[in-house]
């Protein structure tokens, strides 16, 4: 496993991204929800891999609490896992009087608590709506959080350009994580990426198979999605030219980019970390390929970028 120093914290470059061991999550996803066994299973699968960061939510069902006991209970202790989890504000935290401070750090205690750590290395604010919202207010809460001594680094969870001109207005957000794949290059054409790269943010992509459309077929897509089976096809006709499965050419057209520190993947099964462990060892792409992919998926419609506009 290949790793990346980074304010003063060393990641792996595949975090293990743990939605799917708390609730039902992904449109490829057939399995379902593993059980607590399985999900063990997966999670030592990926700290025998030399996987040491593990992306959850208190928003992800049981993630925390399966994270927490099996960190306590079944780990080799060898290394001390890098936990990435998240917080958001309460509705009615905007209004006059309410205790936005209190709120958050209920939050966070109680996360403290279901994965069994003294501090969280990395906390980031879940909805991007909350960097708006609150602006100085919410940083001035994650620095004292900081302070205090309940997190380590402080970030955001973002979607748009916008959203991370937002979050660079505050010195306090160390870390981010944002959508990017090989149909979204949305943070890289608006020179949103190189900004967080010269702050030297550590930078967790998700979303790097598009929530599993990248594997479905293009001839079954139904409703909105029947936008997507024209760059689909382009797809596999790009990983049949160059000789690689589309998990392959996907994964590795963002793990080579420039200031990447590590990539969030999910798993259903042991066998999906030890396959995406494997493809994070794989040579890097043509830089002729990528250029065509580049000119070929520019303009993508954001109905097939953005998840939430599918149903």
């Amino acid at each position: 496993m290949h790793y990346k120093d980074i304010k003063g914290m060393r990641i792996s470059q595949y975090t293990l991204g743990t939605v799917q061991l708390g609730i039902d999550y992904g449109i490829a996803n057939k399995a379902g929800k593993p059980g607590i066994e399985k999900s063990f299973s997966i999670l030592q699968t990926a700290e025998e891999l030399g996987i040491n960061a593990y992306d959850t939510s208190e928003a992800y069902g049981d993630s925390e609490n399966i994270l927490g006991k099996y960190f306590t209970e079944k780990s080799d202790k060898t290394n001390q896992p890098l936990i990435i989890t998240k917080v958001r504000a309460k509705p009615g935290d905007e209004a006059e009087g309410a205790d936005l401070e209190k709120n958050i750090t209920s939050y966070v205690e109680a996360s403290l608590e279901r994965l069994n750590l003294k501090r969280i290395p990395i906390l980031l604010l879940h909805n991007p709506n909350d960097l708006y919202t609150f602006g100085k207010r919410m940083a001035d809460v994650m620095e004292r959080l900081v302070t205090r001594g309940y997190i380590e680094k402080a970030g955001a969870s973002v979607y748009t350009t916008e959203d991370v001109e937002e979050m660079l207005k505050y010195d306090i957000y160390e870390a981010i994580q944002v959508p990017m794949n090989i149909f979204d290059h949305r943070l890289i054409k608006s020179g949103a990426l190189k900004k967080l790269i010269d702050k030297n943010t550590i930078i967790f992509v998700r979303s790097i198979f598009l929530q599993g459309l990248f594997f479905l077929n293009p001839e079954e897509l139904q409703g909105k999605l029947v936008k997507a089976k024209e760059p689909l096809v382009k797809l596999r006709q790009f990983a049949d030219k160059a000789g690689l499965n589309i998990a392959q050419l996907a994964l590795s057209y963002i793990r080579d980019m420039e200031g990447i520190t590590s990539l969030v993947i999910g798993a259903e099964t042991p066998e999906q970390v030890r396959e995406n462990a494997k493809l994070m060892e794989t040579p890097r792409l043509d830089p002729d390929l990528v250029e065509e992919i580049e000119r070929t998926f520019t303009d993508i419609p954001v109905e097939i970028l953005n998840p939430s506009l599918w149903k």
